[in-house]
């Protein structure tokens, strides 16, 4: 073992060890401060004395605390479920043999690089002016209010949150179905498989690793949001 431990080089070391104490000074210390600032009164400014509990006691007993926390898991479920299959589904069309194929690619990848807050003051507009002006026009009455002023906004927001999403996603679905083999689809189609038995028993086992990734990354992502909301 002290013959294997002395051919580790020290460049192993030099790669690591600085990023791993950067990640500890600009991560776990203001982490741990917060959680040592979560048994105190203090407001993020002046002095703070200890409280103990009494944080947390309010944090369980408050309705409101409580139905932010639902709301935030409802919308993290619906907005994971959605955005993985329409970009599943994306993904699958935009691998296929079609015409225009880097063009889609950037049409779709083109909302990731915009800002968060750009693209909810953009449908912030979109919402309260074009569809209730489109929807006197075509005399639709479910598009002439805003949905945003309605006890449905969170609809409207989960919308902006697929379409800015659904890019990021779709990268990783793409990355995971170029890494499938051509030849295992041939010898499918020799079999008689069809297009479903092919991507259930094919396409989807070899790409669950790329699903987990963006089901992960869905999820604490939209456990976050915030700035969709805001704007």
């Amino acid at each position: 073992m002290k013959q294997g431990r002395k051919k580790i080089s020290l460049t192993f070391y030099l790669m690591t060890v600085p990023m791993a104490i950067l990640f500890f000074i600009f991560h776990t210390i203001p982490f741990l401060r917060g959680v040592f600032y979560s048994f105190t009164d203090w407001k993020g400014f002046g002095n703070w004395h200890f409280v103990g509990l009494r944080n947390y006691g309010y944090m369980f007993s408050n309705a409101d605390i409580g139905s932010a926390y639902g709301f935030t898991f409802k919308f993290a479920v619906f907005a994971t479920i959605f955005v993985n299959v329409i970009a599943l589904l994306i993904a699958l069309g935009l691998t296929s043999k079609i015409k225009f194929q880097n063009t889609l690619n950037a049409v779709y990848f083109l909302p990731y690089m915009l800002g968060t807050l750009i693209v909810g003051f953009i449908f912030n507009f979109i919402f309260g002016n074009l569809l209730p002006d489109l929807g006197k026009a075509l005399h639709w009455s479910f598009l002439t209010t805003n949905i945003l002023g309605t006890s449905h906004a969170w609809i409207g927001i989960l919308i902006v949150t697929i379409w800015q999403g659904l890019a990021f996603n779709t990268l990783i679905y793409m990355s995971g179905l170029q890494s499938v083999s051509p030849e295992l689809y041939e010898a499918a189609s020799l079999d008689g498989a069809g297009a479903w038995k092919k991507f259930w028993r094919i396409t989807f086992p070899l790409i669950a690793p790329f699903f987990t990734i963006n089901l992960v990354l869905s999820v604490k992502g939209y456990l976050m949001v915030f700035d969709q909301i805001m704007a």
